[in-house]
Formats: structure tokens, C-alpha cells, sequence
């Protein structure tokens, strides 16, 4: 079962009520010049060549592109199950998640569960009609520090809702668990607490997993939801695994349930992140094993091995040219991570250090990690699941390497131009600093130098 949504003139729901428009839109749509023109070409009064999320002015000037929402030509009418949700939903807000928030989560528009799928669990959790609908109002304002009033009470509105959902235990837990993961999104977006990425969100969304899961493992070859939701929950674990402090960690994350529900998904078609379940499982626990070996600054040269071993056996299938760029560098990811925090050893099978030395070959798969994902278009949907990979073969870039720090520079400025989460920001100033203390020798991983300054960049 896979869910396409395409944009339609009218779209209405039988036994609804008239349509009230939320967006009147002319029978034809027509654009006068740059209309749809971003903030900073207005400013200077040009032309803009309207490419979205980030016009080829701003990719040249290394400027944050603002760009006005996409116009659209239908109208909805979003059907209302309880007057109890009624009285909660901001149509506007509504929409604003349903054609463009939502269209973040998927590499494909049209293949997007995320959007008018989710209609039929707003009647059951007001918690997950409260945080879409803040989530909707601090991105319409690049979740800056003074967010509307609208956003935080929306916020709050959502915990107390979320709270009472979890203690009746009658909710749909698939609408639990997206909750959670939109709460824990909207936490670490804060500007004021860098420290602060959702943690107790993420952890509640485990749980929720875990029942989830079950399913997957036992039979469920059909239930297209569950599998969407884990899916997303292992996406969302694999960015933030090394962001938990070690004590934290439970001593096994992941239960038989969980390899057998990754096993039994294999290479299907994830909307958020394609076919790579289980790359993310395994970079998931690579992560894990990263923080625990920062922490306490021991390793374990076995479980290292194996680790290495995983990444580089994982089948890349992907059959899309930028999905496969995408891919080679989340494996690539994994790899400079843990040789940069390891170190050499025995135990690593890499064919490449037969050539080369590590920081050789840590720098030439930096290089290439870079240049692969510089080929994915800035309008692409793929962008905004660079950020991770990217982050890490920067993090390797010297002083000899200022043309590509240009390029990584305006790239992460353009994924910021296309979600507005503040961590992009961060780690181009974490990235910065780094750099600088590259040329005086200092080859401590992104992952070290980041908690050193007690920041907790969630960065999916």
C-alpha cells in the first residue's frame, strides 16, 4: 500500500459540509514577475529567478534564501470527526503542515503519508492536531527565539494532551509515536537550549516503537503503518543515538522484536528515507557505541570491528542516481566516525588501508562523501537528508580545502532556506571553529568537539 498525493484543483470529502476555502486560488494561476521572489531579491529590487527553496542569486552570494510559500491551486475542506477537534484546529496552520511542513518528511512529494493520510487520526489525538499546528507556526518563522504566541501555547497544549493520550493508553499509538517525534523536533529547534534535543520525546517515541514493532515482527506483511512509523522512528534514532549520554543508554537498545521487524522490512520503500532500514539500524548502534567510547574513553576493538564490518557489507540497491549518492554517504558517515574515534586497529577490514594511511583515507572519503552529495540538486527533496553525512566528511576538510568549505557553506545555508531548523546554522559555526582548529592539528571527531561545548545538535 503506498499513498500518493497529488495536488488536485478542488479536493473534498463526501458527506462534508460546503467547502469554506482556506486559500482561494484563480482558475489559472498566473505569476507576475518574481512574484514568488525570495525576501533578500525584493530587498535589492531584482529579478529572482524563484528556484526553490533556494534561488541561484542567494547559492551565489552564500545568503539565506526566504522564500514565500509555493501557491497552490486547490482548496480543502479538512473533515471534522469530534467537535472536540473542531475546537482546536487553526485551519491555517492546518494547511500550512498538510503542502509544506509535511512535504520535509519524504524524499518524494507525491508519496508523502505525512500529509492528508494523517487526517484520520486528528480526530483521536488532539495532542498531534496541537503539534502540527506549532510546529507549522515556528517554522512559517524559522523557529526564531521570540516565536508567535500561537506556537508555544500550541506547544504546551500538546504535552498536556499528549500526557492524558499516553495514561488512557487508547490512542492509536502510530498517532502517539509521531506525536513524540514531533515534539522532540519542536524541543530541539529551540534557539535558547542548545543542550536541549527532545530527549524524554525520543525516549517516550521508543517505547511507542516497541509495541509498534511488534506487529512488524510477527506478521504484519501488509500494514503499511507500522512499517511507516518504525521506519521513521529508526530514521530518528539513528541522528540522535549519539546525542544520549552514555549512563543513559540502555545496555541493549534494541530488543530481537527490533532485528527481526528490521529484517522483515528489508529493502522496502520507505516514503522518509527509501530502502536503507536496515544502514539506519546499524548506524544507529554505531552512534550508540561512538558516545560510550567518548565517554568513557575505552574501546572495544572487537565490537568495533564489527561495526566496520556491517557498514561496509550493507547492500546499497537503491536504483534512483541520487538516492545512491545519498546512501554511499550515510555509509560513509558511519565509516569516518568511527575511524576518527577509534583509530587504527587490527580488527578493521577496509581494503582502502592497505593503500593508504587512516588520515589518508579518512580525508579522500571526505572528499568524495562531499562531492557526491554536491551532485543532489538544491531542488531536490533529498536535501534535507544531507545534513548528518554532510557534517561529518566537513568536519575532515583542511585549510588546503577552503573552494569545497566554500561549497559546504552554501549548501548548508540552503537546506536551512528549505526546513529552518536552527541546528543547520550551528553547525556551520560548529564547522567553523573546527576548521580553524584543524591547521594548528587538532583531529578530534565533529562528534567529540560538539559535546565538549555542550551542545546537542539534533541534525535529522
Amino acid at each position: 500500500m503506498t499513498y500518493r498525493v497529488r495536488f488536485e484543483p478542488v479536493i473534498s470529502f463526501a458527506g462534508a459540509s460546503t467547502p469554506t476555502p482556506v486559500s482561494a486560488a484563480p482558475t489559472q494561476l498566473t505569476r507576475s514577475k518574481s512574484k514568488l521572489g525570495c525576501r533578500q531579491c525584493k530587498t535589492k529590487r531584482v529579478k529572482c529567478d524563484e528556484t526553490y527553496p533556494v534561488c541561484q542569486r542567494c547559492i551565489r552570494q552564500g545568503l539565506i534564501c526566504s522564500a514565500p510559500s509555493r501557491l497552490t491551486q486547490w482548496q480543502l475542506e479538512i473533515p471534522w470527526f469530534l467537535p472536540t477537534v473542531d475546537s482546536v484546529v487553526h485551519r491555517r496552520l492546518f494547511q500550512y503542515w498538510l503542502e509544506r511542513v509535511s512535504q520535509q518528511l519524504v524524499i518524494d512529494p507525491e508519496d508523502n503519508p505525512f500529509s492528508f493520510p494523517i487526517l484520520e487520526y486528528i480526530a483521536e489525538s488532539p495532542a498531534l492536531v496541537h503539534i502540527i499546528q506549532s510546529v507549522s507556526a515556528r517554522h512559517e518563522v524559522y523557529y526564531s527565539a521570540e516565536a508567535t504566541v500561537t506556537a508555544l501555547e500550541e506547544r504546551g497544549n500538546a504535552l498536556v494532551s499528549f500526557r492524558a493520550e499516553l495514561e488512557r493508553s487508547q490512542t492509536e499509538p502510530r498517532a502517539s509515536l509521531l506525536t513524540a517525534m514531533l515534539l522532540a523536533l519542536s524541543h530541539g529547534a529551540d534557539h535558547d537550549d542548545m543542550a536541549d534535543y527532545g530527549k524524554e520525546h525520543i525516549f517516550a517515541a521508543g517505547i511507542l516503537a516497541r509495541r509498534i514493532v511488534r506487529d512488524i515482527s510477527q506478521d504484519s506483511e501488509n500494514d503499511y503503518m507500522a512499517r511507516l512509523c518504525f521506519g521513521m522512528y529508526l530514521y530518528m534514532d539513528m541522528c540522535s543515538a549519539f546525542l544520549v549520554d552514555s549512563t543513559e543508554q540502555p545496555q541493549r537498545p534494541y530488543s530481537l522484536d527490533v532485528s527481526i521487524a528490521v529484517h522483515k522490512m528489508g529493502s522496502w520503500h520507505h516514503p522518509m528515507y527509501g530502502s536503507c532500514t536496515e544502514l539506519l539500524y546499524i548506524l544507529a548502534n554505531m552512534g550508540r557505541y561512538c558516545r560510550r567510547a567518548l565517554d568513557s574513553e575505552t574501546h572495544d576493538r572487537q565490537q568495533e570491528g564489527i561495526l566496520e564490518q556491517q557498514i561496509l557489507g550493507w547492500d546499497l540497491s537503491a536504483a534512483n542516481h541520487s538516492l545512491r549518492l545519498l546512501y554511499e554517504s550515510l555509509r560513509s558517515h558511519g565509516l569516518i566516525l568511527l575511524y576518527r574515534i577509534s583509530g587504527y586497529h587490527g580488527q578493521f577490514i577496509n581494503p582502502g588501508l592497505a593503500d593508504l594511511p587512516m588520515e589518508d583515507l579518512i580525508h579522500r572519503d571526505a572528499i568524495r562523501t562531499i562531492n557526491q552529495l554536491l551532485e543532489i540538486p538544491n531542488s531536490s527533496n533529498y536535501l534535507n537528508f544531507q545534513t548528518l553525512p554532510m557534517l561529518t566528511a566537513a568536519s575532515e576538510l583542511g585549510m588546503n580545502d577552503g573552494q569545497l568549505q566554500d561549497k559546504v557553506r552554501q549548501r548548508f545555508k540552503a537546506i536551512y532556506s528549505l526546513n529552518r531548523l536552527p541546528a543547520i546554522l550551528q553547525a556551520i559555526d560548529l564547522l567553523e571553529e573546527l576548521w580553524t582548529t584543524r591547521t594548528y592539528g587538532d583531529r578530534s571527531s565533529w562528534l567529540d568537539f560538539m559535546l565538549k561545548r555542550g551542545w546537542r545538535l539534533q541534525l535529522g
